[in-house]
């Protein structure tokens, strides 16, 4: 009896000094469903994966949807620009007889989708009928397919062509380009200046510019494009602003949000803005590039 009680007690002593100062829970265990310390996956408990530890995973550079995205944003308009003679068909309307009723914006020339060419680029597509010509009906400075097509391909013999970088200047969260003198091409480059001079500068007046941005929609974006002549704004290679003809400098604007579903646009993705603008007749070059919103990612030249 008295063996039994001792061997009783012994036991009881084992059990009391193995009991780790009675916490319970054994060296390492609390941080495995924490998430929260030292970057941890979260992977127990439904941790938040890391918040607030060093090494843990900034999931905001690829939400793509509102907010800060961490992307870093451009503040530079990639264009290419094509110069031109005043004796291509589709340049220098002045001296025609019809040219005062050829003046005025011109909807309808292209159509309302960018085509994919074959080495991935987009580029517009002239629709406008035969009846659309400078000796009417319709009396429009446009002198069909084969010439337009010229106007936004590198072409030899046609026209020449250069990459500039227009930079943007920021007011909180718009981004303008604003010229009322817009001549991105020296008067010596290409056909030069052919003689053409406004107030003593001899400046290059016949050229077209492709300018091609990237941008992350994410909602609240808005557009605008003031200037002249034509002018052709592409989201998401679809049309959404559509300025065409020579005229005096016109306005157009398009709101991202309200025009979502006509281009296509879904929040998170990543889309493409291209303006097709063309300064065909001597007399005034405007050009003003206005966005906000926008957060413009790094994007290859027109080609």
């Amino acid at each position: 009896m008295r063996t039994t009680i001792l061997s009783l007690l012994g036991m009881l002593l084992v059990l009391g000094c193995s009991s780790g100062g009675g916490t319970g829970s054994p060296t390492g265990t609390s941080t495995a469903s924490s998430g929260s310390a030292g970057g941890g996956s979260g992977g127990a408990g439904g941790g938040a994966g890391g918040v607030g530890g060093e090494g843990g995973l900034n999931l905001t550079t690829s939400s793509g949807t509102g907010g800060d995205t961490g992307e870093d944003c451009l503040s530079t308009l990639t264009m290419r620009v094509r110069d031109f003679s005043e004796s291509h068909p589709d340049f220098q309307w002045s001296g025609h007889a019809n040219f005062g009723q050829l003046t005025g914006v011109r909807p309808g020339i292209l159509a309302a989708e960018l085509a994919k060419q074959p080495d991935g680029s987009f580029k517009p597509v002239y629709v406008a009928t035969n009846e659309v010509s400078p000796d009417g009906p319709s009396y429009a400075p446009f002198t069909g397919a084969a010439h337009f097509d010229a106007w936004y391909r590198d072409t030899p013999d046609v026209n020449f062509a250069t990459n500039v970088q227009i930079p943007l200047t920021g007011n909180g969260s718009t981004l303008v380009y604003d010229d009322a003198n817009f001549h991105p091409i020296d008067a010596s480059f290409g056909f030069g200046n052919e003689g053409f001079e406004l107030n003593g500068m001899p400046n290059n007046w016949h050229f077209t510019t492709e300018a091609l941005v990237s941008f992350r929609y994410k909602g609240g974006e808005v557009f605008t494009f003031r200037g002249d002549d034509d002018i052709w704004v592409f989201i998401n290679h679809r049309l959404a602003i559509d300025l065409g003809g020579i005229h005096g400098p016109e306005l157009g604007t398009v709101d991202l949000d309200q025009s979502a579903e006509q281009l296509g646009l879904v929040l998170g993705g990543v889309y493409d803005l291209q303006v097709f603008h063309a300064e065909r007749n001597y007399s005034g070059s405007n050009y003003r590039f206005e966005t906000s919103n926008f957060c413009f990612l790094p994007v290859d030249p027109p080609k």
